[in-house]
C-alpha cells in the first residue's frame, strides 16, 4: 500500500512538473538484463569462470571424497567397534566442516570478484545512460525492478539500445 501511495504521489508530482517545464519523456530499462546481455557482462563471466575454476574443481573433488567416505562409513559402521566408530564419526564431522568452510570461502571470493567486475561495468553503464538520456531528451529514466515497475509499454523500454551503447563504450573506455 505504501508503494502504491508513493507511486501515486510521484505521478502527481510528475504531472505538475510537466505543466511547468514542458513535456516529460519517460523511459525504462532493465540494468541487470543490460549487463547480462552485454559484451562486458559476458567477458566478466568468462574471466570469473577462468579465475575460479581451479578452486571450484578442488571443492568438487573434496565433496566427492566426502561422499565416498560417508558411504564407506555407512557400510562399515556395524563392523567397527565403538571407539573406531566414534573416531570415524569425528573425522566425518571434521571433513564436513572443512568442506562447508571451503564452500563459504569460495562464495566469498566469488562475490568479491563479481562485485569488482560489476562496479567497473556499472560505472560505464552509468555514463552510457546519462549520455543516452541527454541525447534523446529523456527526462526520467526508471529501472525495471520487480515490485516497483509493474508495467511499462514496450516503446518506453530502452534496454536493448542501452546494451548496444554499453558495448560500444566498453570497447572505447580507458583501460586500467
Amino acid at each position: 500500500m505504501r508503494k502504491f501511495l508513493a507511486f501515486a504521489l510521484f505521478l502527481l508530482l510528475m504531472q505538475s512538473v510537466a505543466f511547468a517545464a514542458g513535456p516529460v519523456k519517460i523511459a525504462v530499462f532493465d540494468p541487470s538484463e543490460a549487463v547480462k546481455n552485454s559484451e562486458p557482462g559476458a567477458e566478466a563471466i568468462k574471466q570469473l569462470e577462468t579465475k575460479l575454476k581451479p578452486e571450484k574443481d578442488r571443492i568438487d573433488r573434496q565433496e566427492k571424497d566426502f561422499i565416498k567416505m560417508t558411504e564407506d562409513f555407512q557400510k562399515q559402521a556395524f563392523a567397527l567397534g565403538p571407539d573406531a566408530r566414534q573416531d570415524k564419526e569425528r573425522e566425518l564431522r571434521r571433513k564436513d566442516f572443512e568442506l562447508a568452510e571451503a564452500k563459504r570461502m569460495f562464495m566469498n571470493a566469488l562475490n568479491r570478484e563479481q562485485g569488482t567486475k560489476m562496479n567497473e561495468i556499472e560505472k560505464v553503464l552509468g555514463e552510457v545512460v546519462r549520455d543516452y538520456c541527454a541525447k534523446n531528451g529523456v527526462t526520467l529514466l526508471m529501472a525495471k525492478v520487480p515490485g516497483i515497475v509493474y508495467f511499462a509499454d514496450g516503446s518506453t523500454d530502452i534496454t536493448k539500445t542501452v546494451t548496444l551503447e554499453l558495448n560500444k563504450s566498453w570497447k572505447t573506455r580507458p583501460k586500467k
